[in-house]
C-alpha cells in the first residue's frame, strides 16, 4: 500500500468490520452488532501524524466504532428504537488517548494543566494529591522516577522495571544505591543499570514478581510471547470474555430505571456502576458508561496511593468516596454498597480484594439469594489464563512482554535499533478499557435476555495482542514518511515516560496538530470543584442527536462524597 493510497478512516472501518465484528473471537456478541455497525462511519485525515510505528489512530478508532455499534444493539433490544448513525473522526479519536494530558482546569480564569512542574499548588487547590510515597509526578526525584524503565541484564536481554506507585520495594530488591544527586532521567538510570546487569533475566524476573511482588518483565519479542505457555493459554481471546453464571433465582432483568428520564438520549441512565480501580484502564470502564448516563461511585482508600492528576479526565461522572478496608465497619459498609450496585468494576491486581473477601466469587455469591444478578467486571495486565495471571502489571509491563507480546521491541526495530524502546502515550490502556466497557454492555444486555450473574474479563494484554494480530504496524513507505516528518528522531530503551511524553507531545503540536483541533474541545461545567475544565468531546457523534453523551456529575478528588448510594442519582456531591 503506497501513501497516496492510504487512508486511516478506510482502514478504522476494515479493522472494526473485520477484526472485531466478524473476528471469531467475539462470536460471544450478540448477532445484530453485524448490522449496527453498518452505521458507523469515520472521518478524518488520511495519513498518520503522531511518528509511532504502530497504528494506534486505527486501534483506537476501531475499538470505539465496536463500542458504538454495541451500544446501537442495546438501544434497539431496550428502547426499540432504529440504529443510530455514528460518526467518528479519527483525528478526534486519537486525542483520547492523549486526554490525560490536554485538560486545563479553569479555562477563563486560572488556566491550571495537568504539567505539574508548573505551579503544582494551584492544582492541588483541587485536587490534593494522594502520592503517599512520594514516587509519582514530575517533581518526585530523577532517581525514584527512573525506577520505571527498561535495563540490559547480564544474558543480554532487557528487563521492564516498574515502581508500581512506590518506588522503594524495586529498589529494596535490587540493592540498588540511591543518586539523588541525578538531576535528569538518563544520569538517574545509571544505578539501576549497574545492578540490573548484574542479573540474568530471568532469575531478576522471579526476583521482582515472586518474591517482591512488584511489576516488572522480561522485554518479550511477540514470536517470543506467542510461543510461550501464557502466550499460548490467552490466544483464544479478543478484547475480553463474557461469562453466564445461571442462577434460576436470578430473572432476566434490566437495571432499574429513573422515571421519566431513562430514554434512548441518556440510555444507561439508573444503571449503577461501583468501580475499585486506579491508574487508566479500569477507570476508563466506569467512565465510558457514565458517558451515556451511567452513575458511578469510585471506592478509593486514604491508604492506597493513587496517580490524582487522572482524576481530572478519569473522574467524569463519578462521585469518588473513601473507605478503609481495613475495618470491620468499612468492609461492612461496601458489601451494602455492592448489593445495591448493577455493575461491579476491579482493576486491582488479581489477589488485591480478595484478601478483603470481596473477590469474584465473593460478589457473585451476595447475589446467591437474590432475585438479581450482578455483571462484575475486572482486569488485569496479563490476561486470565497461563502462569502470569497472578502478577501486576501496568500498560508499560503490557507492552514490554506483549506489549507484553513485542510491542516495545517492534517500535525500537523500527528506529534501527536493536533494543526494545516503550511507545508514548497510553493506547493500551485506553482501548483495553473501552473494551471492558464493551464487554459490560454485553453483559448487560445477555442478563436482560438470560438472568442470572455474568463475569467480564479483561486485560491489558488482550487489547495489545488484538493490536499486533489484527491491527499491526503502518506499510513501510508510511512509516517512512511519518518518521522522516519528524526527522527521524531515535529514542532508546532507557528513555522512560518521563522523557517520551514531553518531546511526544511537542511533536504533536508542531506538526501533528489536527489531533488537537479545537474544535475537538469543550469547556465542561464541573459543580463539584466550582470551576469549568477544558477537555476532549466524547469521540462518538450521534448524527441525528437523539443520544446525547455527557456526565450526570463533574469530576473531583479522591475521597470527597459519602460511601452511599444517594436516592437522586443526578446529585452532584454526596454528604
Amino acid at each position: 500500500m503506497t501513501i497516496d493510497s492510504y487512508s486511516i478512516p478506510a482502514e478504522s472501518k476494515k479493522l472494526l468490520h473485520d477484526e472485531l465484528v466478524n473476528n471469531k473471537l467475539h462470536n460471544s456478541a450478540p448477532k445484530e452488532i453485524v448490522e449496527a455497525a453498518k452505521y458507523i462511519h469515520y472521518t478524518g485525515s488520511q495519513l498518520p501524524v503522531i511518528p509511532i510505528n504502530w497504528r494506534f489512530a486505527e486501534s483506537v478508532a476501531a475499538v470505539k466504532g465496536y463500542h458504538g455499534a454495541m451500544l446501537n444493539v442495546l438501544l434497539k433490544k431496550k428502547y426499540g428504537i432504529p440504529y443510530q448513525n455514528i460518526s467518528i473522526n479519527t483525528d478526534h479519536a486519537q486525542s483520547f488517548f492523549i486526554s490525560i494530558m490536554l485538560p486545563t482546569i479553569d479555562p477563563h480564569g486560572e488556566k491550571i494543566t495537568t504539567n505539574l512542574t508548573v505551579n503544582p499548588e494551584l492544582f492541588e487547590k483541587y485536587f490534593p494529591s494522594c502520592d503517599i510515597h512520594d514516587s509519582m509526578g514530575p517533581l518526585a526525584p530523577a532517581f525514584d522516577r527512573a525506577c520505571t524503565n527498561i535495563y540490559k541484564t547480564q544474558d543480554g536481554r532487557f528487563y521492564h522495571l516498574h515502581l508500581s506507585m512506590n518506588h522503594r520495594p524495586t529498589q529494596e530488591a535490587l540493592r540498588v544505591e540511591r543518586d539523588d544527586e541525578a538531576k535528569d532521567i538518563p544520569s538517574a538510570s545509571r544505578k539501576y543499570q549497574e545492578r540490573v546487569s548484574e542479573w540474568d533475566a530471568l532469575a531478576l524476573d522471579e526476583l521482582i514478581n515472586e518474591k517482591y511482588r512488584q511489576a516488572g518483565t522480561v522485554c518479550l519479542t511477540k514470536e517470543e510471547y506467542f510461543a510461550s505457555p501464557h502466550g499460548k493459554a490467552n490466544a483464544h481471546v479478543g478484547l475480553f470474555e463474557v461469562h453466564h453464571i445461571a442462577n434460576e433465582k436470578q430473572k432476566a432483568d434490566w437495571w432499574t430505571p429513573v422515571e421519566g428520564k431513562t430514554t434512548p438520549s441518556r440510555p444507561l441512565l439508573g444503571l449503577k456502576v461501583l468501580e475499585f480501580t486506579r491508574a487508566v484502564a479500569s477507570p476508563i470502564m466506569g467512565k465510558e458508561l457514565a458517558e451515556y448516563g451511567a452513575s458511578v461511585l469510585r471506592i478509593t482508600s486514604p491508604k492506597v496511593a493513587d496517580i490524582t492528576v487522572l482524576n481530572v479526565e478519569m473522574g467524569w461522572g463519578k462521585w469518588n468516596a473513601h473507605l478503609d478496608l481495613t475495618k470491620q465497619e468499612d468492609r461492612d459498609q461496601l458489601r451494602v454498597l455492592i448489593q445495591e450496585s448493577d455493575v461491579v468494576i476491579d482493576g486491582y491486581r488479581p489477589g488485591a480484594m480478595e484478601k478483603w473477601g470481596f473477590g469474584k466469587d465473593d460478589i457473585i455469591a451476595l447475589f446467591e439469594n437474590k432475585d438479581r444478578g450482578i455483571v462484575y467486571a475486572r482486569l488485569n495486565s496479563y490476561g486470565w489464563y497461563g502462569p502470569w495471571t497472578h502478577r501486576s502489571g501496568w500498560q508499560h509491563i503490557a507492552d514490554a512482554n506483549d506489549q507484553n507480546t513485542g510491542i516495545t521491541w517492534e517500535f525500537g526495530h523500527s528506529m534501527g535499533l536493536d533494543e526494545p524502546v516503550s511507545p508514548p502515550f497510553p493506547n493500551t490502556d485506553f482501548c483495553a478499557g473501552v473494551g471492558g466497557s464493551i464487554g459490560i454492555l454485553q453483559a448487560l444486555m445477555q442478563k436482560g435476555e438470560f438472568g442470572g450473574s455474568f463475569v467480564v474479563d479483561v486485560a491489558l494484554n488482550y487489547f495489545a495482542q488484538w493490536l499486533i494480530r489484527s491491527c499491526g504496524v503502518y506499510p513501510p513507505g508510511v512509516w517512512d514518511m511519518l518518521w522522516t516528518m519528524y526527522d527521524r528522531p531515535v529514542f532508546r530503551c532507557t528513555d522512560n515516560m518521563n522523557v517520551l511524553l514531553p518531546r511526544f507531545m511537542q511533536m504533536v503540536k508542531e506538526k501533528g496538530n489536527v489531533v488537537l483541533n479545537p474544535e475537538f474541545f469543550e469547556d465542561r461545567e464541573n459543580k463539584a470543584i466550582g470551576v469549568p475544565i477544558r477537555t476532549i468531546k466524547p469521540v462518538l457523534s450521534f448524527t441525528e442527536g437523539l443520544v446525547k453523551p455527557g456526565y450526570n456529575v463533574g469530576t473531583r478528588a479522591n475521597g470527597v462524597d459519602k460511601a452511599r448510594w444517594p436516592e437522586e442519582l443526578l446529585t452532584e456531591v454526596v454528604v
